[in-house]
């Protein structure tokens, strides 16, 4: 089964990292020539590019193409507008369904995908995956978790969900991993906690001490300690990996139940990103 692990923490990418090369904002124009005025540059009009509702939208903002503008979460009714990112490349990259339902101002989200020809510039994350940085505070911290699409043709098979108290990421070739929120206030892959928790119960029963256990990791325990403070001999040890592994597996493996909720959608509610290039301006010439 895939494995989808929770990066938690702020929102902090690279450009790199969300384009697969850095990418810089054009600079300004400017004249040497005496009486010449310089010409900033043009943005295009804000667009919509994705509606949640009648009062709620997201907008591509100071943008001279679709590719490298500011995003904004919009509440026309709250009068609520939240810069969510500055750069819309690695949104407008992905091209799967995403239903926004969540009724309330605190869930905020959005998907970061690398373009098809884009080299893999993070050579930690590569080209294995792409990140949807979800908050559940209005935007005040990112939580950043990681789906396996790896580029944005990769990305056509994937929906994602958000409602007021989960997200919800399926590809074409699996079922739904669902996100909570904990008590700390971050997302974390429900099926995966479940996991670890079985595991961290079967161990116990197993007779494993408690405090050799990590159970923030599958199959996390420290051979080490097993050794030294309780004296397990090497045979002891090789029989404990075998009965971790069978433990694991027999939860790993098992079915997964978890589907996407049946929402109705407004009417007027998009089920995609988009980005119209007819609103894009000429650059005038410069005046004097």
């Amino acid at each position: 089964m895939k494995k989808l692990n929770l990066l938690a923490g702020a929102l902090v990418f690279s450009l790199t990292s969300l384009n697969g090369c850095a990418v810089t904002p054009p600079p300004v124009q400017t004249s040497t020539q005496p009486g010449k005025v310089a010409v900033q540059p043009i943005h295009s009009p804000p667009q919509v590019i994705y509606r949640i509702d009648k009062n709620r939208y997201l907008t591509l903002e100071d943008y001279s193409n679709c590719d490298d503008g500011s995003i904004y979460y919009h509440n026309d009714n709250k009068k609520v507008k939240t810069k969510l990112w500055f750069l819309s490349r690695g949104t407008m990259n992905y091209k799967g369904k995403f239903i926004w339902a969540a009724k309330n101002d605190d869930i905020l989200a959005l998907p970061f995908v690398r373009g098809d020809n884009d080299a893999c510039g993070d050579s930690l994350r590569g080209c294995a995956y792409s990140i949807l940085s979800a908050s559940n505070d209005g935007g005040k911290k990112f939580s950043d978790i990681t789906f396996d699409a790896s580029n944005s043709s990769g990305s056509k098979e994937y929906t994602i969900v958000l409602t007021d108290d989960a997200i919800y990421i399926k590809s074409d070739r699996y079922p739904a991993d669902k996100y909570s929120i904990n008590s700390a206030g971050e997302f974390y892959n429900v099926r995966q906690a479940w996991i670890r928790d079985e595991f961290y119960k079967g161990m116990i029963k197993l007779g494993v001490p408690e405090d050799v256990l990590v159970k923030k990791n599958p199959l996390g325990y420290s051979d080490l300690r097993l050794t030294n403070k309780y004296h397990y001999s090497e045979a002891q040890s090789a029989a404990l990996i075998v009965k971790a592994a069978a433990l694991f597996d027999k939860y790993n493996d098992s079915p997964i139940t978890e589907k996407l909720p049946d929402l109705k959608q407004d009417s007027s509610a998009s089920n995609r990103f988009s980005c119209k290039t007819t609103l894009h301006p000429s650059q005038p010439k410069n005046q004097g």
